[in-house]
């Protein structure tokens, strides 16, 4: 993972039940030698802690708009400018509609709207239903015209106990996903 060393990537973090398997992705990222920064939506501070993110990359979290973290940057530009790439994971149908929509309401959305002419991954985590459902098809199509890169989703046993098409990647694929990208 010689690739991902000295990398700087900020991770959006979503509201979606795989929000755990993204500490592990961070965790990871840190220890191949990048540099990750997170930016979390309201819904996934919910779902894991911030402190769980700033122990693995000894990197302050970013959760709002209206914060300022460091002096007086604009963050949604100082991240973007700042990163090599982004990586949004897990991604629920509402991100995935908010980006192909330009919506820009929470700090995640607005840093994906800055960055679109960077490097995007993003990896779907929802119900089956939820994935296969038109609209969020076509947002993923929108997405990927665009140039945004998907990774996943995979097939197994989601978080309401059905098995079917909704799965966030593994952190070890979306790792090699990245590696493949930032080499580019």
């Amino acid at each position: 993972m010689s690739g991902i060393a000295q990398k700087k990537i900020l991770l959006g973090v979503t509201g979606g039940a795989a929000a755990y398997k993204a500490v592990d992705l961070a965790s990871k990222l840190t220890g191949f030698g990048a540099t990750v920064r997170t930016v979390m939506t309201e819904s996934a501070t919910r779902l894991v802690g911030a402190k769980s993110f700033e122990a693995v990359t000894k990197q302050c979290v970013y959760t709002s708009l209206w914060e300022t973290a460091s002096g007086f940057e604009i963050e949604h530009i100082s991240l973007v400018e700042w990163a090599d790439i982004i990586v949004v994971a897990p991604a629920t149908a509402n991100i995935i509609g908010k980006i192909a929509g330009g919506i820009c309401d929470d700090l995640l959305s607005t840093v994906v709207c800055v960055c679109w002419k960077k490097r995007v991954l993003i990896a779907p985590a929802m119900n089956d239903n939820m994935w296969s459902n038109p609209i969020v098809q076509g947002n993923v199509e929108k997405l990927k015209e665009l140039g945004f890169v998907m990774i996943g989703p995979e097939s197994g046993r989601l978080a309401c106990g059905t098995e079917g098409l909704g799965r966030m990647s593994e952190p070890a694929d979306i790792i090699a996903k990245i590696e493949e990208l930032v080499s580019k």
